[in-house]
């Protein structure tokens, strides 16, 4: 989007943040299939992601805007590690986000801001990890630190989100046969307060998200996923005042993955929204290689 707040109404800074909170959440740190089965104690993983996403439609309160458009562009870093901590596997993770997120909207310039997001510090415990029944449930708590760039005149297109988060994520996985598994998701985050939004303090109620995945082998060294993603949530305010209502919000998902040896993995997933209340109805592409030693 474009400009300054001067150039801005309050309805015009609200649309600009639902699209802003919708980007946040299309990111990589939603799960793929089977990333809640540990691996063995002592295991390091550096992944790497890069996206498009396009938007097919933005909203506002569930209405289209017309002729507005939103296109993401990210490259992600993530690294993680497997230890013991008291009989139980533990991961250890950080991940650094980077993005190019371009707005355009009739009557004003393309607005387009490149940079380094905030960083997501995460520690996994498995509190139940039983491979011979192929069942797992996993709690980790994540916070987001907030050093990416951002700009309070330009919040929308910014990287980063100038507030500091936590996620609570909690997975239960089950393997079915020999090569299905089912798993599901519940996932809170709670916000700090952006003390520069157009100059004015914002504040955001949680946000819950629940996912649904499931996989199968196509053979060996291939399987295939689909997820199911909802969200609800996220109502943020300023001066008193309610600038974005709470997210309804549907995703799915399809990725297809293949382990080329025992270090080596690549994934393709195609992200495609089915209903968003505010914000961009964004679909894409994204890539996934992942290197274990």
């Amino acid at each position: 989007m474009a400009g300054k707040i001067g150039f801005r109404s309050r309805a015009g800074a609200a649309f600009a943040l639902a699209c802003a909170g919708a980007l946040q959440a299309a990111w990589a740190g939603d799960p793929s299939a089977r990333d809640w089965i540990p691996a063995p104690v002592g295991t390091n993983i550096i992944a790497g992601y890069m996206a498009g996403l396009r938007s097919s439609g933005v909203y506002t309160a569930g209405k289209r805007a017309d002729g507005v458009s939103v296109d993401v562009d990210m490259l992600i870093y993530r690294q993680m590690h497997y230890r013991d901590f008291y009989g139980k596997t533990v991961q250890l993770e950080f991940i650094v986000p980077m993005s190019r997120t371009t707005q355009e909207a009739p009557g004003a310039p393309r607005d387009r801001k490149s940079g380094i997001g905030d960083v997501t510090l995460g520690s996994a415990i498995w509190l139940y990890n039983n491979d011979q029944t192929k069942t797992w449930f996993a709690w980790e708590p994540f916070i987001t630190v907030p050093v990416g760039r951002y700009d309070g005149s330009r919040p929308d297109v910014s990287p980063g989100k100038n507030r500091w988060s936590t996620v609570q994520d909690f997975s239960f996985v089950q393997g079915v046969g020999e090569s299905t598994f089912l798993e599901a998701i519940a996932e809170v985050e709670i916000y700090g307060r952006n003390t520069d939004w157009f100059g004015q303090t914002l504040k955001k109620d949680p946000s819950l998200r629940l996912f649904a995945l499931a996989s199968t082998n196509l053979t060996e060294n291939t399987y295939t996923g689909v997820r199911y993603r909802y969200e609800t949530g996220g109502r943020e305010r300023s001066g008193g005042q309610t600038v974005t209502s709470r997210a309804r919000n549907h995703q799915l998902a399809l990725e297809l993955t293949h382990q080329i040896n025992p270090s080596n993995q690549i994934q393709l997933q195609y992200i495609h929204d089915l209903k968003v209340e505010n914000g961009p109805r964004m679909r894409g592409v994204q890539m996934r290689y992942v290197y274990a030693f």
